[in-house]
């Protein structure tokens, strides 16, 4: 049986201004969001939940790429169509939209069930690979970003923990504890792309 560590190990190796920059660049696309729907609201009525979602991630990875390129301990790999966030040399993120049970949608590639799981890799003990999903909560009837949240899971459905991120000028910290996730069977949806993985083919995009 795996043994994780828990959500305060992980943002206090994450450090301060990691998480810091996941939660305001979720805020800075969430108001992307809204100036576009503002600017070209039919342009976002018509648009597919793939073409939006490209468009949010897009966004939320120039967002992170400008806070956090070149911050010491931290390396942003971006070669289509994989995205990927290493912090030190235990985590690696890649960001999803999170349902509000704490669910991502993704293709089960090998690749993605790869990184899903936990404790996959041969390492001296304490050196395991952290895998994790940053991104945020997506409202879906109303098609708008929520907060940001950071979660661990062994397996695409198994979430171990989640948290909310929260940026500098929110009230209540860095961080908030999510209600408990419990493991529900996997729905039918519409695969969306991330900005860490996208394992489709088809075209070149994210």
């Amino acid at each position: 049986m795996n043994s994780y560590p828990d959500a305060d190990e992980v943002l206090s190796g994450l450090g301060e201004k990691v998480t810091l920059s996941l939660a305001r660049s979720v805020n800075l696309a969430s108001d992307d969001l809204h100036e576009y729907r503002k600017s070209y609201p039919s342009w976002v009525a018509q648009s597919s939940e793939r073409g939006l979602a490209n468009w949010i991630h897009d966004r939320l990875w120039a967002h992170l790429t400008a806070q956090l390129d070149g911050h010491p301990g931290v390396t942003l790999s971006e070669g289509e169509p994989t995205r990927e966030l290493v912090v030190g040399v235990r985590y690696r993120l890649r960001i999803k939209r999170h349902r509000d049970d704490g669910q991502v949608s993704s293709y089960a590639t090998q690749t993605a069930l790869e990184f899903f799981a936990q404790g996959m890799q041969e390492t001296f003990p304490g050196l395991e690979e952290v895998r994790l999903i940053a991104g945020y909560e997506w409202e879906p009837d109303a098609r708008k970003m929520g907060k940001a949240v950071l979660s661990l899971r062994d397996g695409r459905d198994n979430v171990e923990w989640q948290v909310y991120l929260l940026d500098a000028g929110e009230a209540g910290g860095t961080v908030q504890p999510v209600r408990p996730v419990t493991p529900e069977p996997s729905l039918p949806s519409v695969e969306v792309p991330e900005t860490g993985q996208r394992e489709a083919s088809e075209g070149k995009s994210t």
